[in-house]
C-alpha cells in the first residue's frame, strides 16, 4: 500500500482494541548514507498524531495512542513520509468499526 522508494525503511502498525488505537512506528535510513527524513505524518480518523518530528533525522520511532470518538464506525488510518532523496511514500487503510479488534500494517 505504499508507493515510491523513499530511501527510508519503515514499519508502521495501527492496532485497534475497542475504542483505543495504538500506533507503533520505526523509520530508519541507511547508516552513514546521505538520506535524511524530511517529513512524517500519521493520522487516525483525521487526527495527526505526530507533533514532535524534526526534519533531517536519520531515524525516528515511537508509540502513539488515540481514542476513537465513534469506535463502532470505520476509522481511516494513514501515513506519509518523504526524504531528501527518493520518492515519497504513503498508505491508507481502514480499521473496521464492526470489529472489536483490527489492525493495519505498512512496511518497506
Amino acid at each position: 500500500m505504499s508507493d515510491g522508494d523513499s530511501g527510508v525503511a519503515y514499519k508502521i502498525m495501527f492496532e485497534k482494541d475497542h475504542a483505543n488505537v495504538k500506533v507503533t512506528y520505526d523509520l530508519s535510513t541507511p547508516v552513514g548514507g546521505p538520506v535524511q527524513i524530511a517529513s512524517f505524518q500519521l493520522t487516525v480518523d483525521g487526527t495527526d498524531l505526530i507533533s514532535d518530528f524534526s526534519p533531517g533525522q536519520t531515524a525516528f520511532n515511537g508509540v502513539k495512542f488515540h481514542t476513537l470518538a465513534k469506535p463502532g464506525q470505520d476509522a481511516t488510518v494513514s501515513f506519509s513520509l518523504s526524504a531528501n532523496q527518493g520518492e515519497p511514500a504513503g498508505g491508507v487503510d481502514v480499521l473496521r468499526g464492526d470489529h472489536t479488534f483490527d489492525d493495519a500494517e505498512f512496511e518497506s
